[in-house]
């Protein structure tokens, strides 16, 4: 087992100063590192850490391995010396543009002509039937969840 002490010291030598945030195959560093955040498009460790930084390429080799990802997202984290505040996007009176169905944030695609629900699969849609409530209501537990259903 590696002594903790001599991990934070090796990863203030090897990671301290500058951090980039689109260099290819770079971990952040430990969160007991001093550095700076050098954004060039991703985000920064400070805001979001990912407990697997490599990801399986296909299906079954995620099956085999059985690896699980998660973030950490700390969206009020504090910015140190040297670094650029995030940029805060004022998207006017109309506000940001979401979902009809689900009211999440959209994807843009298609070089911006079109935007998608970046929650809902559009496999995922149902139609209404005349009671206002989806056909699928019933076949789906996620949306009878807490309610009783007599038959």
């Amino acid at each position: 087992m590696p002594n903790p002490i001599s991990v934070i010291i090796e990863s203030q030598n090897s990671a301290g100063g500058a951090f980039i945030t689109n260099e290819q195959g770079l971990l952040p560093p430990l969160v007991t590192t001093k550095y700076v955040v050098e954004d060039q498009g991703n985000s920064s460790p400070r805001y979001v850490k990912s407990s697997l930084y490599c990801i399986p390429a296909t299906a079954d080799l995620l099956k085999t391995t059985a690896l699980t990802i998660t973030l950490t997202v700390s969206q009020m984290a504090r910015t140190v010396e040297g670094e650029y505040e995030p940029p805060i996007v004022n998207v006017g009176a109309l506000g940001a543009i979401r979902c009809n169905r689900c009211k999440a944030h959209i994807q843009l695609v298609d070089a911006g002509r079109r935007f998608q629900c970046i929650m809902l699969p559009t496999a995922y849609f149902q139609h209404l039937a005349h009671t206002g409530q989806r056909v699928d209501k019933y076949e789906r537990p996620e949306l009878v969840l807490g309610t009783r259903v007599f038959v």
